[in-house]
């Protein structure tokens, strides 16, 4: 019941493409694991990032099983040169010590929860498919809805009906910040960058341990269309630390 968020440190003279990790990751899965994709909703997630100290790679297992078969070939990339559109010098390959870099367990997503205030922010662009076009507003349901349904897909943990009710039902939007921006797929699209917390009021125990465990499954799994290129790359935020 793992779940990790590997990274891999890079060297190169331009930022990596969404695109490139794609394709070398689906190699990835086509040599160690080829029945993913006949298994429904992705069990990983990818994203690209860095600046002026340096690029880097993101890749989350979001299966036990996945994570056993690529993590030791993952790992022992470091010090090689990779393709991702086009080639990087892998300078270190990371499950911590990294803010996109992480390792946990499904059932350590449901322990101390917090309030009924969830804050999340979104790093790179998220869109939602509705009624068959992208749509960019983090609307309390379609943010929980498309969390729901990948931590069913992925880990066949389906919310109790009660508490799905309430978290897509009830919960709303305490406050936010953020604006839209083009995303970098392959489709033209627009997605939402910024801060919004969520509020589920009057929430029973178990609705708040659903609440923060979606959270924190985010942060994995990533929010809405497109994971695989690197949007809706999402994670928990202290409202207060930022305001000071």
């Amino acid at each position: 019941m793992l779940l990790a968020s590997l990274v891999l440190v890079l060297e190169g003279d331009a930022p990596p493409k969404p695109a490139g990790l794609r394709g070398f990751f689906y190699g990835l899965l086509r040599e160690l694991a080829p029945q993913v994709h006949d298994q429904g909703e992705n069990p990983f997630s990818l994203g690209v990032g860095g600046g002026e100290r340096g690029y880097w790679a993101r890749i989350s297992l979001l299966r036990e099983e996945l994570y056993g078969r690529l993590s030791p070939r993952l790992f022992a990339l470091e010090g090689q040169t990779i393709r991702l559109g086009k080639p990087f010098r892998v300078r270190a390959v990371l499950q911590e010590g990294h803010p996109w870099a992480g390792l946990t367990t499904y059932p350590r997503l449901f322990q101390a929860p917090g309030g009924p205030d969830l804050p999340l922010r979104f790093f790179s662009p998220t869109l939602f498919r509705r009624k068959g076009v992208h749509y960019p507003l983090p609307e309390p349901r379609l943010v929980l809805e498309s969390l729901l349904r990948r931590l069913e897909g992925v880990a066949s943990l389906p919310a109790p009906e009660g508490v799905r009710e309430a978290l897509l039902e009830r919960t709303g939007v305490r406050w936010f910040e953020g604006k839209t921006v083009r995303a970098e797929a392959d489709v033209e699209a627009v997605g939402f960058v910024g801060r919004v917390v969520y509020h589920l009021p009057k929430a029973t125990e178990e609705e708040l341990s659903w609440l923060w465990a979606l959270g924190r499954f985010a942060f994995y799994a990533g929010v809405g269309a497109k994971t695989s290129l690197g949007l809706g790359r999402v994670k928990l935020f202290s409202p207060r630390k930022e305001e000071g």
